[in-house]
């Protein structure tokens, strides 16, 4: 059977551990995601995109599923701004594009070259905007 022990009986007995102190500052102190506002709004702009695309092309007969998928886009783009506007310091601003072109973005595996950066972001979106297409010629090819 299991016993209840109190918390005097725990401290003689070394089972309470304090909480361990941290050294190093917190490992992302930054919720601008460190990219320019432009980067931002290019992936805006293409995933807004693939969504026009694909309610022109199933405008007859998606209307709610559209209006879900739209509401998610919101959420994927809301809550990031969200976390920037709410950012404890008053430097968490989007980064310039200057200090962006000059510096580059700092990751985990070392500093990324703008251009780089670019492409790492901004290729996702293109694809799904290139998805988008490709499955409204489909459709339009198929009907």
């Amino acid at each position: 059977m299991t016993s209840r022990l109190d918390h005097a009986q725990l401290l003689t007995s070394d089972e309470i551990a304090s909480p361990p102190v941290l050294s190093s500052p917190r490992a992302c102190d930054s919720r601008s995601f460190d990219l320019p506002g432009g980067i931002h709004a290019a992936m805006v702009l293409m995933i807004g995109s693939a969504f026009v695309v694909l309610a022109t092309a199933f405008r007859t007969n998606m209307l709610v599923s559209f209006g879900v998928i739209f509401a998610l886009l919101t959420a994927f783009f809301g809550i990031p701004a969200i976390f920037v506007k709410a950012s404890p310091r008053e430097s968490a601003r989007s980064l310039s594009w200057d200090n962006f072109l000059s510096r580059g973005v700092e990751t985990a595996t070392g500093v990324t070259k703008p251009g780089e950066t670019t492409v790492l972001v901004l290729v996702l979106p293109f694809l799904i905007l290139c998805w988008a297409i490709a499955v409204a010629i489909i459709s339009t090819v198929v009907r």
